[in-house]
């Protein structure tokens, strides 16, 4: 069963995923494992930051955090440079990362089907709960890492957060309370950030105007978690 329990009061977060990779491209799970961003990836982050910035309050109040992955690396970079915000200050912490996929990594989901159909049917049973073999965590393991995360941070300012597909729907579900089905629910498109206050979340999309500026053709994809 989730834990729904509400950490203590947290700041307002600004959520944001990665740019599209070369993995997302082509449907293969990359949990803790890297590719590098796509130039539609790049495009994408740039037409967030646009869309983005009228929504922000005064920049110099916000602490910046972020997966240490290399693309979520890749990512807050090019969105600290976009909003005028210096990359000396972001916050990396392991507890943003994206699951650990265990021997799915690196897989499209026909792979992993063909390869381990007794990893899906284990999933089917308790997706929650299911921590994949080779390695891999579960998802309430994921929640307890990013509870403590939320802890840490319940004494500071907002805060802008780049995350992961699956990390931050886990994080965007703890912060508004939701059940596990709705956590798997949330599809949203790659460029897509969430301001999270009071147990709400606002989505903010990337404009279409931006994304044709910068060269992509539409919002991104959703990934299966």
């Amino acid at each position: 069963m989730i834990d729904r329990s509400v950490p203590a009061p947290f700041p307002e977060i600004v959520l944001l995923r990665h740019g599209e990779t070369q993995w997302n491209r082509v449907g293969r799970y990359q949990g803790q494992q890297d590719s590098p961003l796509t130039l539609t990836g790049i495009g994408q982050l740039r037409a967030i930051s646009r869309s983005l910035r009228p929504h922000l309050r005064k920049l110099d109040l916000y602490q910046v955090w972020s997966s240490p992955l290399t693309r979520t690396r890749q990512s807050v970079s090019i969105i600290c440079e976009e909003l005028g915000l210096p990359y000396e200050d972001v916050n990396f912490d392991g507890r943003l990362m994206e699951r650990a996929y265990g021997r799915w990594e690196g897989l499209t989901i026909d792979e992993i089907l063909t390869q381990y159909p007794e990893d899906m049917e284990m999933e089917k049973a308790d997706r929650w709960n299911f921590c994949i073999p080779g390695g891999g965590e579960s998802f309430a393991s994921v929640a307890d890492r990013l509870r403590d995360w939320l802890n840490d941070i319940s004494d500071i300012g907002p805060v802008i957060v780049m995350a992961h597909g699956g990390s931050g729907r886990v994080l965007r579900g703890i912060c508004t309370n939701s059940e596990s089905e709705k956590i798997f629910a949330f599809n949203d498109p790659q460029c897509t950030s969430f301001l999270i206050s009071d147990g709400r979340s606002t989505t903010v999309n990337a404009e279409s105007e931006h994304l044709l500026e910068y060269g992509c053709e539409d919002s991104g994809l959703g990934v299966r978690i």
